[in-house]
């Protein structure tokens, strides 16, 4: 599956500026080669003990059980969509502070969402969903980018379910972006990077507002109600990077790779919606993780000058683990396939079936995050196993 080239193109020689026009220029020739996104596999699979919570309210009077709690989450974190899929859940739920708490177990599904995640030890983290008034919505009510409303005729109760969950999964991420953003602004400083990479990513945070109320706005018009996130989950001290490595690795994995695959996905759904508010939100969207993805790749470059040799391990760590994950087996449990106008509905408001998701997002590390790397020589392939001659009889 190739990605959409004029965008392809655009990426890769902004993610190359740095390293001069020729290498950008000769990467520019290769691109469309490089890598056989068909013949992929899909994306590592791990999974995560987490806590996940619901903030209900007064009406509702009791929190689910164990089996209710995880049909709702699969609503929410959806395989690709969310990057993970819940798997079970494990404990009953606890009050905190209002919200309903159930320790999960989480799979992680690959690079497929949109947005930089907020990751604390180990597990992403997002707000809950609640009924919201305008605050975090785009322009008014319900809204999207320059006053436009999806339009809702030809769409089944059905599919505006499945769009209001999928664009709501998509707001709360980029909700985490925003806290993500935050702190690697904090983590630069505390390592004293250039004032250009910490404004970027004072900048990038407030486009991930921007993108948060794109998606809640669009959630909301297909829902038919205002939409928005509770208080986000954040603990009352906040870890930062403990070294350039773990700077550096945090870019490479969460920019490098996850936001030059944003970048890319995005574009994608921009090019296959055919809806005129879908398609200006999502125009913004790849526009500005384009740059988060720029940004990603400056911040690496820097710490590799900055901390040496060991820095630059950690990063081509970080490449050959991207490499690696497209030569695994697929997921065991394949996802059954949407009936094929249902699916056309959908993908004409910018949502695309996970199936479609895992392997554009394959196509996008073949095709550009591989070829970016070992261009600016961040990571090399592992050299092929020699042949071994056939033994010749006497």
């Amino acid at each position: 599956m190739l990605l959409d080239r004029s965008f392809r193109r655009t990426l890769i020689a902004r993610l190359l500026l740095s390293a001069g026009p020729s290498t950008a220029a000769a990467l520019l020739i290769a691109a469309p080669g490089c890598g056989d996104p068909e013949a992929a596999e899909a994306a590592d699979t791990a999974e995560t003990a987490d806590i996940r919570c619901f903030e209900w309210f007064e009406e509702l009077g009791a929190c689910l059980d164990r089996e209710q709690a995880l049909e709702e989450f699969r609503s929410i974190y959806a395989p690709c969509e969310s990057r993970e899929e819940i798997r079970s859940v494990k404990s009953d739920a606890t009050q905190r502070g209002g919200a309903c708490c159930y320790e999960v177990v989480a799979e992680e599904t690959g690079p497929c969402a949109v947005g930089r995640p907020f990751m604390l030890e180990g597990h992403r983290r997002t707000a809950a969903p609640r009924p919201a008034e305008a605050g975090w919505l785009a322009r008014g009510r319900s809204t999207g980018p320059g006053g436009m409303e999806p339009s809702l005729a030809h769409l089944t109760d059905e599919e505006r379910e499945t769009l209001a969950e999928g664009w709501l999964r998509s707001a709360l991420e980029e909700h985490a972006s925003v806290a993500s953003f935050a702190r690697f602004a904090l983590d630069l400083m505390a390592h004293g990077a250039p004032s250009s990479l910490v404004e970027a990513a004072h900048i990038a945070a407030l486009d991930e507002v921007g993108h948060a109320r794109l998606g809640f706005s669009l959630a909301s018009a297909y829902r038919g109600a205002p939409v928005g996130p509770a208080a986000f989950p954040m603990p009352p001290a906040i870890p930062v990077a403990a070294d350039l490595v773990a700077l550096a690795r945090a870019a490479a994995e969460e920019g490098c790779v996850g936001e030059t695959v944003a970048a890319l996905l995005a574009a994608e759904r921009r090019a296959r919606a055919e809806d005129p508010a879908v398609r200006a939100a999502l125009e913004a969207i790849a526009d500005d993780e384009a740059r988060h993805a720029e940004l990603a790749w400056l911040t690496v470059a820097w710490a590799i000058g900055a901390g040496g040799e060991p820095v630059r391990r950690a990063v081509a760590g970080v490449f050959e683990a991207a490499a690696e994950s497209l030569q695994r087996p697929p997921p065991a449990e394949a996802e059954a396939e949407a009936p094929r106008g249902r699916a056309a509905a959908l993908a004409a408001h910018g949502r695309l079936a996970g199936a479609d998701l895992r392997a554009l997002s394959r196509a996008a590390v073949a095709q550009v995050v591989l070829p970016c790397a070992r261009s600016l020589g961040l990571w090399k392939p592992r050299a092929a196993a020699p042949a071994v001659a056939p033994a010749v009889s006497a």
